[in-house]
């Protein structure tokens, strides 16, 4: 595939080079084989997930040792350059890691590693389906590397092959509030809009999207009333110190710490101050990330970035 090629595919005016990168000269794609595996003196893995059919396939291929630790880790695709992309650095983060670990994996941890820059998305929003599709893909090898039997989930976009099951995960990890995000996210309603709501394709379905969103919406507020850790209903800058530090432990919470504990380190909060216009909020690092040389760079950048996109523009993180 040509540069031209990969840049003539993307919906972004501006492609991000470690994208195009992965997309035209993949490190891991191809096949592994049972000699290739014997080699390695571990068993050789395969799991298909997605068809054809719907526009995304991905075939893994797994060496795996006497522990159950990815050795090896290659793939196959059909699908888009953003798609092999993704799946390119997946197979990167896979290998020597025990399955649960690779189970672990999740959207913070492959979309930040997939970035130029700590601050820069990516993918724009409507190709965020990519990085999610390879994610369910190693949920489900993972699964099946176990012996595990999937949950039966009913499909709710025949077009993408898109199960209940995977829509209620994205709107609940991406606290997704409408339609439109979840299509994004998930590429349910992309094609002939039929699962969206009564009367906007050629045929009916038993379940659609406006339906599920606002039904898991009522669920997730009714848990977190129950929970105690509803946010104060007002904008960040109206809010107390106390109150803005249980919004900035929520967000760390859901957004931040997995990304960290991923690597061996977590994080703690010192202090939060206002000065002027601005939100200080002092932090220390934790495990691996308080010797880490990226701690004061990109780590920082991406605690920050989430922080300011999620509550306010003006928060600073300061490491002590």
């Amino acid at each position: 595939m040509s540069k031209q090629e990969v840049l003539a595919k993307s919906h972004w005016e501006s492609y991000p080079f470690k994208i195009e990168m992965l997309a035209e000269k993949p490190k891991n794609n191809g096949r592994l084989s049972e000699e290739d595996a014997a080699k390695l003196q571990g068993r050789l893995f395969t799991h298909t997930f997605g068809r054809v059919e719907t526009g995304m396939q991905l075939r893994w291929y797994w060496v795996l040792d006497g522990e159950e630790r990815i050795i090896a880790a290659r793939y196959e695709i059909f699908g888009s350059p953003e798609l092999r992309a993704s799946a390119d650095m997946a197979a990167l983060l896979c290998r020597n890691k025990s399955l649960d670990e690779v189970a672990k994996i999740n959207y913070k941890s492959l979309e930040y590693f997939l970035r130029d820059h700590p601050s820069n998305p990516a993918l724009p929003p409507e190709k965020q389906y990519e990085i999610l599709f390879v994610l369910d893909s190693l949920a489900s090898a993972v699964a099946a590397a176990k012996g595990e039997t999937p949950e039966d989930s009913p499909i709710v976009c025949e077009c993408a092959g898109v199960t209940q099951a995977q829509i209620e995960k994205a709107i609940r990890d991406f606290d997704l509030e409408s339609v439109d995000a979840i299509t994004d996210y998930t590429r349910a309603g992309a094609f002939c809009k039929s699962c969206i709501a009564p009367g906007r394709g050629m045929s009916d379905r038993s379940l659609y999207l406006v339906d599920l969103l606002k039904e898991l919406r009522q669920k997730m507020e009714e848990e977190k009333k129950a929970s105690g850790n509803a946010l104060p209903d007002k904008p960040f800058k109206e809010m107390s110190i106390e109150e803005k530090k249980a919004a900035i432990n929520a967000v760390i919470d859901e957004h931040i710490r997995a990304m960290l504990v991923m690597d061996g380190g977590d994080m703690e909060i010192l202090d939060v101050k206002e000065n002027g216009e601005h939100t200080d909020l002092y932090i220390r690092y934790l495990g691996a990330c308080s010797g880490c040389a990226s701690a004061s760079t990109g780590t920082l950048f991406a605690i920050e970035g989430i922080l300011k996109q999620k509550l306010d523009p003006n928060i600073r993180v300061l490491p002590l």
